[in-house]
């Protein structure tokens, strides 16, 4: 195991401790840990920073509520930290009544069987290729924030834009990407 990896399991489980033996304010330290992948997954998942706020929210709650069900020896925290997220999101999804196939298949891959690890690697493939073909004014904030999980304000640090072009071209990348992986076509946004 990475050092590093192992380092954060320990750090959660003294955590995880701390709080089921009643030190509520160790719950700070989880939610400072994972508050950022948290946010970024439903962000990702519903593309709306507001949605993806009350979705944070009710993960956190719902991972307080349930911490004392975590089970230690059959995942890795951060992992039963991402499942909740990811559920939640797709009841979110479902009451939207849009759910987006290719985000589901690929986590639901997570779990299935060699032919949905099989269809997963190839969505993630043709997911790459497509934000490889973005023009770089798009790919770039795009890979910058979806990827390595920087803020809009880091962002406009890295490029030296303003926040609104960020967000722009955010947009305008996430709407080529749709199109072109719904086969190139207009997908009437």
């Amino acid at each position: 195991m990475h050092p590093q990896r192992a380092a954060d399991e320990i750090l959660d489980e003294k955590l995880i401790e701390d709080v089921l033996s009643g030190n509520v304010d160790a719950f700070a330290g989880i939610m400072d840990r994972y508050r950022n992948r948290v946010f970024t997954l439903a962000y990702r998942m519903l593309s709306s920073r507001e949605e993806a706020e009350d979705v944070s929210q009710e993960a956190f709650i719902k991972i307080y509520r349930s911490l004392k069900t975590y089970d230690a020896g059959r995942t890795r925290f951060s992992t039963w930290v991402y499942r909740i997220t990811y559920n939640l999101c797709i009841d979110f999804l479902r009451k939207r009544r849009e759910i987006a196939p290719l985000k589901e298949e690929i986590m639901a891959a997570s779990s299935g069987g060699p032919e949905e690890i099989a269809e997963a690697r190839d969505s993630a493939a043709r997911l790459h290729e497509a934000v490889q073909n973005l023009p770089e004014d798009y790919r770039i904030p795009l890979t910058l924030f979806h990827f390595h999980g920087l803020s809009y304000q880091e962002i406009c640090n890295v490029l030296n834009v303003p926040l609104s072009v960020v967000k722009n071209r955010l947009f305008r990348a996430r709407k080529l990407l749709r199109e072109k992986l719904d086969g190139g076509e207009g997908g009437g946004m």
